[in-house]
């Protein structure tokens, strides 16, 4: 992906933000950018959905321990580190406001530490704000799990996940793909 990002990195630097923001270079970037990671973002969420299967019986995944640190070893970064290793600002393929009550999962049932997250959430004002967020997380969780520890709270990284896919869905950019 990094040699997509040579002709429009050459746009950006010489003409700016502006010009750089009205070419088709930029719609067509966006694109691109945004589909691979909102791909990668279902993958995530699948991962974690099955990190949460439990049974009443007690002998599922939930209580694998080796299986449980093999799903969070499996979390992918590779379409945000390839965009954020990039000299174009991130921000500007993910720059549309997050429309809040829209995008969180709103099953209290299931996500009964849902307004512990929200306050958590409460800075995090565009999808590059919660894509930073949430990629950061799974950064630090796969560092622990690496060590063959769970750290961290996943489910609210799998929170983010879903709100970050919803609002990608919403964009105008998704709809063309």
């Amino acid at each position: 992906m990094l040699d997509l990002l040579l002709e429009p990195t050459k746009m950006f630097v010489k003409g700016g933000i502006d010009v750089f923001r009205r070419s088709k270079e930029h719609k067509n970037l966006l694109i691109v950018v945004q589909d691979r990671v909102r791909r990668e973002v279902r993958f995530n969420s699948a991962l974690l959905q099955e990190f949460n299967k439990c049974d009443k019986n007690k002998n599922t995944f939930k209580h694998d321990e080796q299986l449980r640190v093999a799903l969070v070893k499996s979390l992918q970064t590779e379409a945000f580190d390839e965009v954020n290793k990039g000299v174009l600002p991130l921000a500007l393929f993910f720059e549309t406001e997050l429309l809040k009550d829209e995008i969180w999962p709103k099953s209290a049932t299931n996500w009964p530490e849902k307004e512990k997250y929200l306050g958590w959430l409460k800075n995090v004002n565009t999808q590059y704000d919660l894509l930073e967020r949430v990629y950061h997380r799974i950064k630090l969780t796969k560092t622990f799990a690496e060590c063959g520890k769970i750290q961290g709270n996943i489910n609210y990284v799998y929170f983010m996940l879903i709100g970050f896919e919803k609002s990608i869905a919403n964009t105008a950019v998704c709809k063309y793909t």
